[in-house]
């Protein structure tokens, strides 16, 4: 007997969408065919909408414990729910103490224990004397390592220069997991940043951060992975311009692979002036003729992932400031993905396949995340059913489920519903909202 059967879903197969039944037994899926047989314990009619598989975001920063003002696992992962992601890991910085020692990752556990919605990992950190807690840390279960290759905003998280780096990626890859990197050139940053100083618009910030030093970092990284052999990721790539460094890389046989986010691709630097100081980040929004290279790029398949980076912070270290001073980093894991999701078009094949596989196959595939990332026999049964809408709706702050009631994304076009979120066949989220059960999410240590 099944668990629960979904009837009349549409899923992606080869390159068509196929109609089909989902049968669940013990939180995976048992069966998937266009006609089940046999009987349920509950049956669930998905009256035709589309089923994507539950999305693996693999940059977040819910800030527990120490800042949970900022935003907590709680509201995180709900607002990570409605947004039809049923994986995160979670990054190593703005929380206290930063999970950058065995202890520091108890502490963390303990404190968040029973409080996700969704299924989550944790990655360790790399700050200058901690070299000893790589074996340590990865032995514990973290999914990998992240570095700051300039200073991250916070003084508990100090960026690392080369001769860390080196020393710590000798360890890291003889453990087998893989360092992620901010990859920006301080000194290209500051060169850039005397100039500029005195202004203070999101084009100035822009000008600020250019491309040049996500570039010169990234060929940093690749030189010192060529040396030590130690696996990279280049996270929130903001530029096509960097992807050509990383090709370059990968034809020499670097184990590197890119990360961009959501906001790259649906904002550029004059929504930034427009938006303000909620749509400030780092890397900064770009313009729009490299936003429409970077979109042409991971249609090209040249980029690897795509992970929210959602990275809030209280209304007051937004407000009453300039935009070089405003705590910087955007709110987005609610709406990031099914903007995407909207934007390319359900019925647009080609596309909402390589959406699916940024976010979804190729995330889980990085951290050897086997039961995740696919509708497939024996995995996790994580999906999300979705309908397109009529007429376009305006996302609403109201709507958020976030601690703050901040976003980037609020007065965004959004063309598709995600009806229904399950996790492990477990309904968590109906219509953007989250259902009165308590957490299920469960921490999944990295398995070698």
């Amino acid at each position: 007997m099944f668990d629960t059967i979904i009837r009349n879903v549409r899923v992606i197969k080869d390159d068509a969408w196929h109609f089909v039944d989902l049968g669940i037994i013990d939180e995976s899926f048992a069966e998937i065919s266009p006609n089940i047989t046999g009987s349920s314990k509950s049956e669930v009619d998905g009256d035709s909408a589309y089923c994507l598989p539950g999305s693996v975001d693999l940059h977040v920063h819910f800030n527990e414990p120490g800042r949970i003002h900022w935003e907590g696992f709680t509201t995180g992962s709900a607002a990570a729910s409605a947004a039809g992601i049923s994986y995160l890991a979670e990054m190593p910085l703005n929380s206290i103490p930063s999970t950058t020692s065995v202890d520091a990752l108890n502490t963390k556990l303990a404190a968040i224990n029973n409080k996700s919605y969704v299924d989550f990992g944790l990655w360790g950190g790399i700050v200058p004397g901690n070299i000893n807690d790589i074996e340590p840390l990865a032995k514990a279960g973290v999914i990998g390592f992240k570095a700051f290759m300039i200073p991250s905003g916070n003084v508990d998280f100090l960026n690392s220069d080369r001769s860390t780096l080196r020393e710590a990626m000798y360890r890291i890859a003889q453990t087998g997991l893989r360092l992620a990197l901010h990859a920006e050139d301080p000194i290209v940053v500051n060169r850039a940043s005397e100039r500029l100083k005195r202004t203070v618009s999101a084009f100035d910030w822009d000008a600020s951060r250019p491309v040049e030093a996500e570039i010169s970092a990234t060929k940093t990284a690749i030189e010192l992975s060529l040396e030590t052999g130690c696996p990279i990721t280049i996270v929130h790539v903001s530029s096509a311009e960097v992807l050509s460094v990383i090709q370059n890389a990968k034809r020499q046989g670097v184990d590197i692979i890119c990360e961009t986010c959501p906001h790259y691709l649906l904002l550029t630097r004059v929504d930034a002036d427009n938006i303000g100081a909620d749509a400030k980040c780092a890397p900064p929004l770009r313009s729009k003729a490299r936003m429409r290279a970077l979109e042409v790029a991971i249609f090209d398949n040249l980029i690897d992932t795509i992970g929210s980076d959602h990275s809030p912070s209280p209304p007051e270290m937004k407000e009453g400031q300039s935009f070089f001073d405003a705590w910087g980093g955007i709110a987005g894991i609610q709406h990031g993905y099914p903007l995407l999701i909207s934007r390319y078009g359900m019925d647009v094949l080609p596309r909402i396949k390589t959406i699916q596989r940024l976010c979804c196959e190729n995330p889980a595939k990085v951290i050897n995340l086997t039961s995740k990332g696919a509708i497939d026999l024996n995995k996790d049964a994580d999906f999300t059913l979705i309908k397109e809408l009529e007429s376009t709706s305006v996302i609403d702050g109201s709507s958020l489920l976030t601690r703050h009631q901040r976003s980037a994304y609020i007065g965004a076009k959004i063309n598709i519903e995600l009806i229904t979120s399950w996790l492990r066949g477990n309904l968590v989220s109906s219509d953007g909202k989250l259902l009165e059960t308590p957490p299920r999410g469960k921490f999944i240590p990295y398995s070698y």
